[in-house]
């Protein structure tokens, strides 16, 4: 899961507050990792120009990321963001669903480009 927000180093002091999240570091400008002490879970990043907010945006797991965007697009989706590598993570890209739903698929481990 990720979450944009308007304020990222705030946001993962509360939830670290909250439910004892973890600040796991900053694979790459503006990309907080957070999670469960060595566990990640997921990440926080600000908004981007044109989001009306902030908002929670799940991700799926896929072994091939390529072919899940492809399939995406053949079935009516968007591509809301690109797919993007995560330094020693993998890659993700975030998708609209026909209906305007937006998902995030990830693609770990060996579908990294790093």
């Amino acid at each position: 899961m990720q979450l944009s927000s308007s304020a990222p180093a705030s946001t993962i002091q509360f939830y670290s507050d909250l439910v004892g999240w973890s600040n796991n570091g900053e694979p790459m400008p503006g990309y907080h990792v957070f999670g469960k002490g060595e566990e990640n879970l997921g990440g926080i990043t600000a908004l981007e120009d044109g989001q009306p907010g902030p908002a929670w945006v799940p991700f799926i797991t896929v072994d091939d990321l390529d072919a899940a965007v492809a399939k995406a697009e053949e079935l009516g989706g968007s591509i809301i963001q690109p797919i993007t590598p995560i330094p020693q993570a993998g890659r993700i890209a975030v998708i609209g669903d026909p209906q305007g739903g937006a998902t995030g698929l990830a693609q770990y481990g060996d579908g990294s480009s790093e």
